[in-house]
């Protein structure tokens, strides 16, 4: 449900597999391409994994073309000297010369997006945090970027697994009361991963569409309230392991999604916010929050062009914004 490795913890467990001589394989077909929001092509870019090979997909042909693609450091002409090939013949084989067109000019567009993205990414973060704290417990909220999601608490009441399944099917409910289509995953929570091109007002009402869903939910099933469980993974308890497997076995987590939306954005005026203001995170978040809505805190054309900037009006009401930022 959007939950990205601790990128301490993916760095280590990378470079133990290659001192084991295991080559590495970065997926990124959901959540590169920028849509980390690390304003990078990859999420292993960014992160300097420097793995073995990267894998993409979807987004390249700009959802019309289906089309994928690898990155990989060495072996590539094997494939012709032994007379293998990655090509496939299919239904839309026929569409692969404009697939491959489609995909040179995403690829010269993306970069573009990449400071919006960044941007947007921040508002998500405001967002889900303040989601999961109205929660009162019941869903864990994380993600980076433009790929967030939250899952649902196996804690509380949600210890008895029938009391689990009625909160998941009555948030799908609500979910589609509200008007708001997140895309619901086996594991019991959601994913909301936007258009990289999708503008900040959307985004927050997609937030308040969510809230009013989780409300619903938590007066509907009878929540009582608990404390919400940290998200991410304790590294100190590795410090001195050199075993794979007992990195891997605290590590099966993955990323991303897709979703629908529908609403629109409130014309009222802009309340202006103090990006330095606390959020209840902790110090080391608060300093890069705060760093990161510093760059963003002025309007500017690119702002404006990509429908991200959040000191005026234009895009988002600012009464709106000002209550999922007072975490």
């Amino acid at each position: 449900a959007a939950m990205p490795w601790p990128k301490d913890l993916l760095q280590r467990y990378i470079s133990l597999s290659k001192k084991h001589g295991i080559k590495v394989l970065c997926d990124e077909i959901m959540c590169g391409l920028g849509r980390h929001g690390h304003e990078t092509l990859f999420v292993s870019q960014a992160w300097e994994l420097d793995p073995d090979c990267v894998t993409f997909g979807k987004a390249i042909g700009a959802g019309v073309y289906p089309i994928s693609g690898a990155i990989t450091k060495h072996g590539r002409m094997l494939f012709g000297q032994h007379g293998a090939s990655v090509m496939q013949s299919h239904t839309y084989s026929g569409s692969s010369a404009r697939a491959l067109m489609a995909a040179t000019q995403v690829l010269k567009e993306l970069p573009m997006w990449f400071p919006s993205t960044c941007k947007l990414g921040l508002e998500m973060e405001y967002i889900f945090r303040y989601l999961t704290k109205i929660s009162n417990g019941l869903v864990q909220c994380h993600g980076q970027g433009l790929m967030w999601g939250g899952v649902f608490t196996r804690s509380g009441q949600c210890s008895d697994e029938d009391f689990r399944n009625s909160v998941i099917a009555s948030f799908k409910k609500n979910c589609t009361e509200v008007g708001v289509l997140p895309y619901h995953v086996p594991v019991g929570g959601f994913m909301v991963s936007p258009p990289i091109d999708i503008d900040v007002g959307m985004i927050y009402n997609i937030g308040v569409k969510l809230e009013e869903a989780i409300n619903m939910t938590v007066a509907e099933v009878g929540w009582e309230h608990i404390a919400p469980i940290a998200s991410c993974l304790d590294l100190t308890a590795y410090d001195n392991s050199d075993d794979v497997a007992s990195v891997a076995s605290v590590a099966s987590v993955a990323t991303t999604a897709s979703t629908t939306t529908t609403g629109t954005t409130s014309d009222e005026s802009c309340i202006a916010v103090d990006p330095t203001q606390k959020l209840g995170f902790s110090e080391k978040e608060d300093r890069a929050i705060t760093a990161l809505a510093e760059r963003f805190e002025k309007c500017s054309d690119f702002l404006h062009k990509t429908r991200s900037c959040t000191t005026c009006s234009s895009f988002v009401c600012g009464s709106v914004r000002t209550k999922f930022l007072a975490v």
